[in-house]
């Protein structure tokens, strides 16, 4: 055999022997390049039942937007009124995603957070008479007495959770986020029968703003608990 077929010999034999990794490389970026790291979620949290769609723009960096929704009904009682309310979840979030470990799933996360819910109730005493600012009212002479909250209508959010829209193994994986968004709710007690009544407009006034220094000692957050699943793409 010639010293040119057995140097032809050792090319085809060296190409045959890398063909399966080379072939395997070609997979793996073609496969790469089609991961185009965006998810969906599906979401049950303290902001409601929400729809999130993210996307990984580099390694350690995502973003996701959302929308919440969802309400319901409860009784709470303070002092001698039980106020029968409703409360409507209808939230829209911005959120930024650091990934500590590129194309990780552990992140910190902060953004904006619309209104994160409002209170609508409806006051009744629970004595027969009404007591307002350590006044007594009568049923007719408060008439009807209505509670109003809210949380202002933007506000920055941080947290932290598991989750990433780096497509990894298989398209369905589970998402957690635990977070606050910041800043406390404003209360507006109104009575009907406040109108023909200065002393009960004053009243009302007094117990609003003492009832408000209360909520802005004790929630000055609003807790954002999430759990939900994510199809990734």
């Amino acid at each position: 055999m010639t010293t040119k077929s057995r140097s032809f010999l050792t090319v085809l034999t060296l190409l045959a022997a890398g063909a399966p990794a080379l072939l395997s490389a070609q997979g793996t970026m073609h496969s790469q390049s089609k991961a185009v790291d965006a998810d969906i979620a599906l979401r049950a949290s303290t902001l409601g039942i929400g729809l999130e769609v993210g996307k990984l723009f580099i390694p350690h960096v995502g973003a996701r937007v959302g929308i919440n929704f969802g309400s319901l009904s409860r009784t709470s009682s303070r002092s001698n009124i039980s106020y029968d309310a409703n409360i409507k979840f209808k939230a829209a979030t911005a959120l930024l995603d650091f990934y500590p470990k590129g194309r990780g799933s552990f992140h910190v996360t902060g953004g904006l957070a619309t209104n994160p819910l409002s209170i609508k109730g409806t006051g009744q005493p629970t004595g027969g008479n009404f007591t307002i600012n350590s006044h007594t009212y009568t049923a007719a002479q408060v008439g009807t007495l209505s509670l109003d909250g809210k949380f202002a209508g933007v506000g920055p959010y941080l947290g932290l959770g598991f989750g990433t829209a780096a497509r990894k193994g298989g398209r369905l994986k589970f998402v957690f986020d635990l977070g606050a968004v910041l800043g406390s709710a404003k209360l507006t007690l109104a009575a009907s029968g406040s109108s023909s009544n200065a002393q009960l407009a004053t009243d009302l006034a007094a117990q609003q703003a003492k009832t408000q220094k209360d909520i802005d000692k004790i929630a000055k957050v609003y807790p954002v608990v999430s759990l939900g699943v994510a199809y990734h793409f």
